[in-house]
């Protein structure tokens, strides 16, 4: 075989291998993603010092679409603000709405420091 050939198989199987390190290492960036996120979640929700029950009404709101979270500040798209249109939410009698203020830019900052 050919050194040029025998060197472009060695550079083939190092790529794979690389990609097949960056493709596990993507998928556990995907985990601590959504790990993260969830925290958030909870985190927010708990901030809401609801009871137990109004928490569960407040969730289960959320699970079948009967609540809807309206942003304060501008709308951008892919926001609350934009997804709960009037056209898109079914008429639900008992609508919830859940007020929803973004966390002060400081705030994430500190939590992406630690």
């Amino acid at each position: 075989m050919s050194r040029k050939l025998s060197r472009v198989l060695d550079e083939i199987q190092k790529t794979e291998e690389k990609i097949a390190v960056w493709q596990e290492h993507l998928k556990e960036l995907n985990l601590l993603r959504e790990q993260l996120e969830n925290q958030e979640i909870i985190k927010s929700i708990r901030s809401m010092k609801l009871d137990s029950r109004r928490m569960l009404d407040i969730l289960s709101g959320i699970q079948n679409g009967s609540v809807s979270f309206q942003y304060a500040g501008e709308d951008t798209p892919g926001t609350a603000a934009e997804i709960n249109r009037e056209e898109e939410l079914p008429d639900m009698a008992g609508h919830i709405e859940v007020p929803y203020d973004r966390a002060p830019e400081s705030e994430d900052r500190n939590d992406e420091e630690n």
